[in-house]
C-alpha cells in the first residue's frame, strides 16, 4: 500500500482527478529530409562492403535499454512491496477460432541482413490489410499477409544508407529501436529508428531519429528518408542520446518522444516530444515544419517514456484544432504506483503554419497499483548449447521495468499497457512477471485536460511471466492486447488476451507457441551478461484499416526449421486474431 499516493482520492471525484495542468513551452525543432530509397536499391546496397560483414563475428548487443530516471534498470532483485499485486492468472488456451499466424525475422535473418548477430529483438510491425511490414532490431521485411515473404530481409543500415564503416572521427554509426506504422489517413507507411554514434570509449555525439516515409501504400516500393535531430543542445547536459523513440501519428502530425541521456555522463536530462507535419513528411518537404517541448515534470519527478497514441483506424482527432493524446508512468523510485499521466497536445493544425501554436498538458488519474518486475522470466527447462558450452545454467529473461507501452486511441478512449510485479495469493513473497493495463477516458479542450478510468486489470499466469504487453482497439472498441509468455512449463512463446465491452476476457491465447529456451549470448556473464538474457523492449499490435487485429511478439521458434545462429536463437511470430 501507499498511502501517501491515495490521499488525493478524497479530493478526487468518483476515478477521475482534478487536473494538474503543465504549462510547457514549445521550441523549435530541426527536421531535414536527407533522401530517397526504394527496397529494392536497399537490397542492391546491403551488398557492399560497407553495409555487412560476417555474421558468424563477434555478437553485438543493441543499444541498452536505458534506466528510468530516480532508479536503476532491472537488477534480479526482490522486493517484497506491493500488497495490492495479488493476482493469481489466467488459465492458458489455444488460439481463437479466427486466428492465423507465421513466423517472421528471426536472428538468422537479422545477422544475414547487417553482418553480426544482437539482441535483444525489438519488435516494429504495421498492416496495411494486404502487407504486413516488419522491422526486427535492423532488418526489415514485407509479407503477405498469409505469410509469404515479398521481399527478402533486408539490412536497416542498407534500408536507411547509412554506412557500417568506422567514420572520420573515429565513431562508428548505431541504429536501434525500429517502429512501423501504417497510416490508414494518409495510406502511408512510416518506419523510425534511433541514430547514434558511439567510439571505443562509449557514446559521442548527438542523435537522431530517421523517418521513412513511404511514396504510397506499397510497402515494397520508394521512401523518403528525413532526419530528426534529438541531440536536444543546449538543455541541461546535452547533446543526449535519445534514447528508445516512440512513435505516434494524428491527421496533423507525426509525434516522437525520447528519454534523454547526456552522452558524455549518461545522466538523464529530459524527455522531449517533437511534433512534425505529417504533410510535409508525406510531399517529401526540404525542411519539414517541426516543434518541441523538453523540461517535463510530473507530480514527485521527471516525465519519462511519454508513449504517443497511434488512432484506430476511422477515429477522429480533429477535436480542439487537432488533438494527439499521450500516457507515461510514475514509479519514480522503483517502488510502485497508483498513478498514471494522461498528455494533450491540442491545436495540431497549427503544425501546417510558419510558426506551429501548440499547447502540451497533463493530468493525473488514480490507476491500479503496479510496480517495476523485481524478478528474472523463468523459462522452461530444455536444451541450451551456447550457455551450456559456456558452462553456465539456463537464463531468464530479463522484464526491463515499468514505463509506459504502446498507446492506442479509439472511441473517444485511451488504451495501454507497461510491465509490472505481480504476487501469488496469499504468498506476497513469490513473485512474478506480468501486466497492467488501462482504459482511459480523456476530456481535453484547448484549455483544460482531465481524465477518468473506465476499466483496468492485470494479465498473468501460473507459474509464469507475461512480458511487454501492446495494446490495440478497432473503431467498434474491440481489441486485444499481445505480449510474450514464458514460465516454468513454456518456452518462450507469443501469447494475447481479448478485448471485448470494456473489458478483457479471462484467459490467455497461446499463438506462436515456443520450441526451446532462450539461450542469447546477452545473459552469460562472458559476454556481459548478469543470468538473465536481453529480451524484446516492446512488442507490436496494430489494427489494420479493415478491422482486422495483428500481433507481433519474439518467441524462440524450432531450431529444426529456423535454424540458430551460433549466439542466438530469437525468432517473431505475426498473429492475425479476426
Amino acid at each position: 500500500m501507499y498511502l501517501p499516493k491515495l490521499l488525493p482520492l478524497v479530493v478526487c471525484a468518483a476515478v477521475a482527478c482534478t487536473p494538474a495542468m503543465y504549462g510547457a513551452n514549445q521550441k523549435s525543432a530541426k527536421v531535414r529530409k536527407i533522401g530517397t530509397t526504394t527496397l529494392s536499391e536497399a537490397a542492391a546496397r546491403a551488398q557492399a562492403p560497407s553495409f555487412a560483414g560476417q555474421t558468424e563475428g563477434r555478437p553485438k548487443s543493441m543499444l541498452k535499454q536505458m534506466p528510468k530516471p530516480g532508479h536503476p534498470s532491472f537488477s534480479g532483485g526482490r522486493d517484497n512491496q506491493g500488497g495490492n499485486l495479488m493476482f493469481a492468472g489466467y488459465p492458458v488456451v489455444g488460439p481463437t477460432p479466427s486466428f492465423s499466424g507465421f513466423d517472421a525475422l528471426d536472428s538468422t535473418d537479422s545477422g544475414d541482413a547487417v553482418g553480426f548477430v544482437d539482441e535483444p529483438p525489438d519488435q516494429g510491425m504495421s498492416t496495411n490489410g494486404n502487407q504486413v511490414a516488419e522491422a526486427v532490431n535492423l532488418a526489415f521485411q514485407v509479407f503477405s499477409t498469409a505469410g509469404k515473404p515479398l521481399t527478402a530481409p533486408i539490412g536497416l543500415y542498407a534500408f536507411y544508407n547509412v554506412s557500417e564503416a568506422q567514420n572520420a572521427d573515429g565513431s562508428f554509426t548505431e541504429l536501434s529501436d525500429p517502429r512501423v506504422f501504417f497510416d490508414w489517413e494518409s495510406g502511408r507507411w512510416f518506419v523510425t529508428i534511433l541514430e547514434y554514434y558511439a567510439n571505443a570509449n562509449g557514446l559521442t555525439g548527438g542523435s537522431n531519429v530517421l523517418i521513412a516515409v513511404s511514396d504510397s501504400s506499397d510497402a515494397t516500393g520508394s521512401y523518403t528518408i528525413n532526419s530528426v535531430d534529438v541531440s536536444d543542445v543546449g538543455y541541461g547536459g546535452c547533446p543526449c542520446l535519445g534514447d528508445q523513440p516512440l512513435l505516434g501519428v494524428n491527421q496533423d502530425g507525426v509525434y516522437l518522444n525520447d528519454n534523454e541521456y547526456a552522452t558524455s555522463t549518461l545522466n538523464f536530462e529530459t524527455t522531449l516530444i517533437t511534433a512534425i507535419n505529417k504533410q510535409d513528411l508525406i510531399n517529401g518537404t526540404t525542411t519539414p515544419i517541426a516543434v518541441a517541448f523538453d523540461g517535463l515534470n510530473l507530480p514527485g519527478g521527471q516525465a519519462f517514456s511519454i508513449e504517443p497514441a497511434f488512432p484506430s483506424p476511422g477515429t477522429a482527432t480533429d477535436a480542439n484544432m487537432g488533438t494527439e493524446f499521450f500516457t507515461s508512468s510514475l514509479d519514480f523510485n522503483g517502488t510502485g504506483d497508483n498513478r498514471i499521466a494522461v498528455w494533450s497536445l491540442t491545436n495540431t493544425e497549427s503544425l501546417k503554419d510558419n510558426v506551429p501554436n501548440l499547447k502540451l498538458q497533463q493530468t493525473i488519474v488514480q490507476t491500479e497499483e503496479y510496480q517495476t518486475p523485481q524478478v528474472g522470466a523463468v523459462q522452461k527447462v530444455g536444451p541450451f548449447p551456447l550457455g551450456q558450452a559456456l558452462h553456465d545454467p539456463e537464463e531468464t529473461l530479463n522484464p526491463n521495468d515499468d514505463r509506459m507501452l504502446q498507446l492506442y486511441y479509439s472511441k473517444g478512449e485511451l488504451y495501454s499497457g507497461l510491465n509490472t510485479t505481480l504476487l501469488e495469493p496469499g504468498n506476497a513473497s513469490a513473485m512474478r512477471n506480468g501486466a497492467a493495463w488501462f482504459a482511459v477516458q480523456p476530456y481535453a479542450s484547448s484549455t483544460t485536460l482531465s481524465a477518468r478510468v473506465t476499466s483496468q486489470g492485470y494479465i498473468g499466469i501460473a507459474n509464469g511471466s507475461v512480458l511487454y504487453p501492446a495494446f490495440a482497439v478497432d473503431s467498434t472498441g474491440q481489441g486485444a492486447i499481445a505480449f510474450t509468455i514464458t514460465g516454468q512449463n513454456y518456452f518462450p512463446s507469443t501469447g494475447y488476451v481479448k478485448f471485448q465491452g470494456n473489458s478483457i476476457q479471462p484467459q490467455v491465447h497461446l499463438a506462436g507457441i515456443g520450441q526451446a529456451p532462450e539461450d542469447g549470448f546477452s545473459g552469460y556473464a562472458q559476454f556481459g551478461g548478469a543470468g538473465y538474457a536481453r529480451w524484446g523492449d516492446y512488442g507490436a499490435a496494430m489494427v489494420a484499416p479493415d478491422g482486422s487485429i495483428w500481433l507481433a511478439s519474439e518467441y524462440i521458434p524450432n531450431p529444426a526449421t529456423r535454424p540458430r545462429t551460433s549466439y542466438t536463437d530469437w525468432g517473431t511470430f505475426i498473429s492475425r486474431i479476426q
